[in-house]
């Protein structure tokens, strides 16, 4: 609101998005917009990659803070950062907090999702503790993952990404505005749990949707050949249902026993107690083992 408000002072006529904007693969690219803000996520290179694969795009220079693509026949899109000013309180908090875990000769390395940077590099330097030099998403990590992470953020939704993607990393949460720490693995095992029901009731199913998502950084056309090959060798039947979100309101009304999603793989992990019928990442309908679970996020 503060950004529209200042833009609109300054003589441009600006719009409040809507709509559900999740991650940096959500952006619009209404082409009656001549530049679209997209606030508040990093563009991982898997990402970007999709985008450039659907739309032709340019990226142009700009600070770390700011990543610039053009759209052709389309908007201008800008994804800027936006960061939690550290507070003193919260800071004196988690000192007294995490010197208790370092005391137990723990030694972590400092993660983050983007917001928590400011917090993260404060933390990482009161721990004297190496720092991850890059934010992560909650479908991309790129760097090396080492034993142990200690994650600055709130929320289950990002530190659970390195769980899925190196199950034998322990990963531990610290909630910089709750001041709480814990071990994120018995929620990671509470998903693994509904993700083999979810396999299971699907080997059942007769009818199957192949649900697409027409967001720019979601989009994977390229997936649904392979997929209609492999249900067809399992003796599937199939739809293909082309969506926008691919969320529980659409999903638990569609007429198929069961959906394989080619959307965020998150989909088919973190929203598994909400659907009414069994929904399946493409990755684990195209592994060969759909039960091996070493990686969740095989999209």
């Amino acid at each position: 609101m503060e950004v529209v408000r200042y833009l609109n002072n300054k003589g441009y006529r600006t719009y409040l998005s809507g709509q559900n904007v999740w991650g940096a693969c959500d952006f619009s690219v209404v082409n009656n917009y001549q530049y679209v803000i997209h606030l508040g996520h990093a563009l991982p290179p898997n990402i970007f990659r999709i985008i450039s694969n659907n739309f032709r795009v340019r990226r142009r220079g700009g600070s770390g803070d700011v990543i610039i693509i053009e759209v052709e026949n389309g908007p201008t899109v800008l994804f800027s950062a936006i960061y939690y000013e550290p507070k003193p309180e919260l800071l004196s908090r988690a000192r007294d907090v995490l010197n208790d875990l370092v005391k137990s000769g723990i030694n972590p390395f400092i993660a983050y999702s983007l917001p928590y940077k400011l917090y993260a590099h404060e933390i990482a330097e009161m721990l004297n503790a190496p720092m991850a030099p890059d934010p992560i998403t909650g479908c991309f990590i790129q760097f090396s993952i080492p034993n142990t992470v200690l994650f600055i953020s709130s929320g289950y939704f990002y530190p659970l990404t390195f769980k899925f993607l190196r199950p034998q990393t322990t990963v531990y949460l610290f909630d910089v505005f709750r001041g709480t720490l814990e071990n994120v693995d018995t929620v990671y095992r509470r998903y693994l749990a509904m993700k083999v029901k979810a396999i299971q009731d699907f080997n059942n199913a007769k009818l199957v949707g192949i649900a697409i998502s027409r967001k720019p950084g979601q989009y994977r056309p390229d997936l649904v050949e392979a997929l209609i090959n492999r249900l067809r060798r399992l003796g599937k039947d199939f739809v293909i249902i082309d969506l926008n979100e691919v969320s529980p309101d659409y999903v638990n009304n569609l007429p198929v026993d069961a959906v394989v999603n080619t959307a965020c793989p998150r989909i088919g992990i973190d929203d598994l107690d909400r659907f009414m019928k069994p929904v399946v990442n493409a990755g684990d309908v195209l592994k060969v083992n759909s039960l091996d679970l070493n990686n969740l996020l095989v999209w």
